[in-house]
This record gives C-alpha cells, structure tokens and sequence, in this order.
C-alpha cells in the first residue's frame, strides 16, 4: 500500500506551530474509517481491523499511550504500544496503526512544526538530542511509569485549556519539548525500549549465509532486502551493531578460512572467487578477524588436522 503524506494544515494550528489532540481508536469488522470530532480537539475513531492508511508528515509528533495496546507500523516493522509507551515520530517515519487487540485504545498527540524543533536546538545551543532522535530505525520509543505517564498526559492536556491565548499555548509548548527531549535523549538515565531484531531482517540474514549470496556482496543483499539502502544500514547498526558491508566480509573471511584448511587452492585465487577488491584488502581483513595472516592459518590448520 502506497504511504501518504499528510499535509500540515490539516493538523498544525497556523498561530502557535503546534496542536494537542486526544483520540479514543475502536476497531470494526467493515471497510470504512468513521471519525467523530468532539469541542477541545478530541477525537473518537472507529477504524477497520486492517489498520490505517500508511502515511508521513511534514511535522513531528509525539504520542502517548493512556490506555490499551496497539500496533505501531513504522518503516516497515511493527511495535507494540502498551499503557504509558511514549513514542517519537520523526517527519521521514512513514507509519500507521493496526489493532493489537480489540478493546478500545486511547492516546494524545502532540504535533509540531520543525521550526520548533530548531528553536529549542538553539536554545540548548548542541545538538546532540538531534542526533539521537534521527539515528534509530523506529521511531524512539520509551515505556513511562504510571507517575510519569499521568504527569505527562496531564501537561499535555492543559495546553488546550480554555482562556489560554496562543502566545501562552506556544510558550507552554516550547517549554513542554525542552523538557521531553533533554529528558528522554540526553539523560542517559532512559533508554530505548528493547526491540527485537525484526523477522525481515533475520530472514535476510539467514539468506546471505548462503555463499552464492555472500560472494555476489552488498548488491545481492540490497536486492534481497528489498528497502532502501539507508534503511538497510540503519537497521544493521541498530540491531545487529554492524554495517551490512562488515557482516558481508565476516561471512566471506569465515568461509575463506574453511577454504584454506580444506583444500589447496592458491590464496590469490581464494580471494578473487570471494569478490574481494585486492589481495590485500583480503590479507588485512583476514588478519583483522583471525589475527594471523592466510598463509600462517594455512600452516596451523592443516598442521592441526594431523593431530589426533
């Protein structure tokens, strides 16, 4: 299914760059989303079992869970929401919800130009907090205790109070992410929810064990993961906590170092059946992962297999 962007004016207010909104999301048997807008920017959806349409934004957003569970479909992979996860979409996060259950489920967004976001940049003067909400693959997410969860929903929600003017909304606003994000990306008393390396790319990596795959390189497995490369690389670094290029290589040098123990073919040729660049560049991995050179394991592995 093709993603939508969604367009900023459909949710940001134009004055303050930013809006609250609170949703109740039930699930139906049909086809068809319903929407019922209530005063105070809530919301009661009844959505399909299939979930919600996929989609970007031109904005951010921050989402807290006050009740039930639901899927999470971001950038391909699923998450599991739980009472209290809260959860940082990025604008490049194409994502969507589906039913973990079918009780109902109830949550608050907060939806924010990027201008903001830079404004609190300058004011932290560092940029650190950035990086960290960019690097990972799924959007940042973090489990909150019931404590922190009702003072967070309780914040968010005030910000729609009436008698409230924009410019006192905006402020609150602004106040409200300096304090979420050097909270949750530059404490390093919170950390990310744990993730599971995701089913795609366990799948990919058992096919790249296969040596007809491993030898045609990162093309193949670029090909075979059917993502962008980005994505590719984030998710390796993510769960796995190399680049794709360097799991590649550790599979190469593994089966070259079974090549020199069990037969005799000539160390150039080894390297060149493997794809790799140069000799050289063979010889230094080699040595990186084994710590001897190719000749020398040679040497030791069939010396080895004449010991009983």
């Amino acid at each position: 299914m093709k993603a939508k962007e969604l367009e900023l004016d459909n949710f940001i207010e134009e004055t303050i760059g930013a809006s609250v909104s609170f949703h109740s999301v039930t699930w139906n048997r049909g086809r068809t989303p319903a929407l019922i807008p209530s005063g105070g920017n809530i919301n009661y959806h009844s959505l399909p079992m299939s979930g919600t349409v996929p989609h970007s934004h031109e904005f951010a957003e921050i989402i807290l869970v006050l009740n039930g569970k639901i899927y999470h479909r971001a950038n391909g992979e699923r998450q599991l929401l739980t009472q209290d996860s809260l959860v940082f979409v990025r604008p490049t996060d194409i994502h969507g919800f589906e039913p973990a259950e079918e009780s109902p489920c109830e949550m608050i967004f907060l939806a924010f130009q990027l201008e903001l976001f830079l404004t609190l940049s300058r004011y932290l003067e560092e940029d650190t907090f950035l990086q960290k909400f960019t690097a990972s693959v799924l959007p940042p997410t973090f489990l909150l205790d019931g404590h922190e969860a009702n003072e967070l929903s309780t914040r968010m929600l005030s910000i729609n109070a009436a008698g409230l003017t924009p410019a006192a909304r905006k402020i609150k606003i602004k106040i409200l992410l300096a304090d979420l994000f050097t909270q949750y990306f530059l404490d390093e008393n919170y950390t990310l929810t744990e993730q599971r390396v995701p089913d795609w790319l366990d799948e990919l990596c058992q096919k790249m064990r296969n040596p007809e795959n491993f030898i045609k390189g990162l093309k193949r497995m670029q090909k075979l993961a059917c993502c962008t490369p980005e994505h590719l690389c984030k998710s390796f670094r993510r769960y796995l906590d190399k680049s794709p290029t360097e799991f590649i290589n550790e599979l190469r040098i593994n089966y070259a170092a079974r090549l020199l123990a069990d037969s005799n073919e000539e160390i150039g040729a080894i390297a060149y059946d493997l794809n790799f660049q140069s000799l050289s560049r063979f010889y230094h991995l080699f040595k990186k992962y084994y710590g001897i050179s190719p000749a020398r394991y040679r040497i030791k592995a069939k010396t080895a297999k004449k010991i009983i």
